[in-house]
């Protein structure tokens, strides 16, 4: 009798337990078609708050004459970057402050100072910008900011929508081990864009906007051709329990053996980003800097 009794316990524990514990939304088996269901969950995202680093590299290598001169600073270039705020994507406002190292240049732009400091802040029809450099140093200034119903902002390249659609042109994913952002379970996806793919989609928003003009057919064939062994991956971890992203990294990497007008020289260009999202649609107040 005691031991059925412990046992009817031990079932009673477990059942309560795993009631308590967060159910996962389902998502496909196949890595490639999960992460578009992922991508089109975050149409669902109203409002959030961002922490977002970045870290570019670039190493030139074997350039002559003039290009050599002009580009003697980047010969080994580092940079980095930081940004973090809240964004009302209903809205398309924000509030935003960051800053950014560029290594020598640093202190040429910022006559001495460590870092270049910035802040922007979209409210309707206004921006808002202040950086610690220039005439207008630490003061705030104000424009008219892109009208939010144009065709420009929705195809805007850091619209959410934009990136969505990127994703979901990946030549291929892979499931990745589960892991914790903050307090939240995620499941863990990496994924890979065909670099000429991404050069077409990048052309198709230039000419879309009306930032540019026809695009060259020779040029875009020669750009795919250097961009033929880059590295374009995608890591997104997405909430279990509603898929919405919580974190986003992205890695670039272009390895240019021979840069046109330039034989034998070359150039490595390597970008991180990272973008770890929280407070998802919980209510935000942004407002006009005073």
């Amino acid at each position: 009798m005691k031991t059925r009794l412990t046992l009817v316990v031990l079932l009673l524990l477990t059942f309560a337990l795993t009631a308590c514990q967060p159910q996962g939304l389902p998502v496909p088996q196949d890595p490639l078609e999960a992460v578009k269901t992922i991508a089109d969950k975050q149409k669902e995202v109203k409002t959030q708050h961002i922490d977002l680093t970045l870290a570019l590299s670039l190493k030139l290598d074997g350039l002559s004459g003039d290009a050599a001169q002009g580009a003697a600073m980047f010969k080994n270039f580092k940079a980095n970057a930081n940004l973090s705020g809240d964004i009302d994507n209903a809205k398309e406002d924000f509030a935003l402050k960051g800053d950014l190292d560029l290594g020598a240049l640093t202190a040429l732009l910022t006559q001495g100072a460590d870092k270049l400091s910035f802040e922007a802040v979209k409210v309707g029809e206004k921006m808002y910008t202040k950086a610690n450099v220039g005439d207008s140093a630490d003061k705030w200034n104000e424009q008219d900011a892109p009208k939010a119903t144009t065709d420009v902002t929705k195809t805007n390249p850091l619209n959410p929508e934009m990136v969505m659609s990127l994703l979901k042109q990946s030549s291929k994913a892979e499931k990745l081990a589960d892991e914790k952002i903050g307090d939240t379970d995620t499941y863990h996806y990496k994924v890979t864009l065909d670099p000429a793919t991404l050069l077409t989609s990048i052309a198709d928003l230039a000419k879309s906007t009306g930032s540019s003009g026809e695009i060259d057919q020779a040029q875009m064939d020669q750009a795919k051709a250097l961009l033929k062994d880059a590295v374009v991956e995608i890591e997104m971890w997405a909430g279990k329990s509603d898929l919405l992203m919580r974190q986003v990294k992205v890695h670039f990497n272009i390895n240019m053996k021979d840069i046109p007008d330039q034989p034998g020289a070359s150039a490595l260009i390597d970008l991180t980003l990272q973008d770890t999202m929280s407070k998802i649609n919980q209510p935000v107040t942004i407002t006009a800097p005073k």
